[in-house]
């Protein structure tokens, strides 16, 4: 047999096992919600919440908690700060957990050193902040960049996490399907792109006017938190990050010892992070169910923020 041929076998063999997995997975279709929920900032959930800043071992962590309950840590993703959470999300998940949001480093008042943004800094630096707020057994929520972030966390600090959720989150390596340079175009902050771009790659088609209308009401805004743009040094240090992620087939392989129950979210309409990502993670984690979600995008928590967050909370609380 020659190599073509071989090659050849091995590509067929990886399909198949794709369709088994996609074969096996469920799929969930939420009923419509309406955007444009929250537009008074000083409304709601945010309203009485208080930035805090967490002094770890690693330097500095800002970060908000938010009801009570079993808890949750969110981990954001690509050029976000922790206001990029759907207010409405937040608030359906505190109605029943101690809901953790904080800032990536180099973001907002989150200083441990922001001259390396490696995935397995961020991941550490969410260690650090779990153990300072002496928070045992979160599930971990890493939404895009964070779900990378999470996967590493659950790979170097098991004890760190009870459960994960990789909602639109990137596989490791070859294993995964790298974002587009067109897509990274249009999240890249580059002078140029407009909201309306930034929101035809993080929703279906037939929602990006409502989002472009909608998305920046509707952001977890509280009052204290002030203005922090994404500089330059950021945007470069996670797309480096990134790019590892993309080549990183340790971690691939390291996934497979990874015991930690696992959702793992995907919108079928998401051309961010497509869903062969999250086919790929079902395969390679031994303990993950594979929810895919219908008529959903990349930033499906603002489509859907209560059936979201009901059934993250239903999977942290099984």
């Amino acid at each position: 047999m020659n190599i073509r041929q071989k090659l050849a076998i091995g590509l067929v063999v990886s399909l198949c096992g794709l369709s088994a997995i996609a074969a096996h997975a469920d799929t969930q279709r939420f009923s419509p919600e309406p955007m444009c929920k929250t537009t008074d900032p000083q409304a709601g959930i945010a309203a009485s919440a208080v930035e805090q800043i967490a002094d770890t071992p690693r330097g500095p962590i800002a970060y908000y908690r938010l009801g009570t309950g079993s808890p949750l840590v969110l981990v954001t993703g690509f050029r976000s700060t922790l206001t990029e959470w759907d207010a409405g999300f937040l608030t359906e998940l505190a109605k029943h957990h101690d809901v953790i949001v904080f800032d990536n480093r180099g973001v907002g008042r989150s200083e441990p050193n922001a001259q390396t943004f490696t995935i397995e800094d961020m991941a550490r630096d969410t260690a650090a902040l779990i153990d300072t707020l002496h928070v045992r057994h979160p599930v971990v929520v890493g939404w895009s960049m964070g779900g990378a972030i999470v996967q590493q966390l659950a790979i170097d600090s098991p004890a760190s996490v009870g459960k994960m959720v990789l909602l639109s989150a990137p596989a490791p390596g070859s294993f995964g399907t790298p974002v587009s340079p067109q897509v990274e175009a249009a999240l890249s902050g580059k002078p140029g792109v407009t909201l309306r771009d930034v929101m035809g790659v993080l929703f279906p088609a037939a929602d990006v006017d409502e989002a472009e209308r909608c998305f920046t009401k509707d952001m977890f805004r509280p009052a204290d938190y002030g203005k922090h743009p994404i500089s330059s040094a950021v945007t470069a240090g996670q797309t480096e990050a990134l790019r590892s992620w993309e080549a990183n087939d340790h971690a691939g392989q390291a996934l497979r010892a990874v015991q930690t129950p696992t959702l793992v979210m995907s919108g079928n309409d998401d051309t961010v992070v497509v869903q062969k990502n999250a086919q790929a993670l079902k395969q390679l984690l031994p303990n993950a169910r594979l929810l895919l979600v219908d008529a959903a995008g990349h930033a499906m928590m603002y489509q859907y923020p209560a059936a979201l967050a009901r059934t993250i909370s239903s999977f942290a609380t099984q």
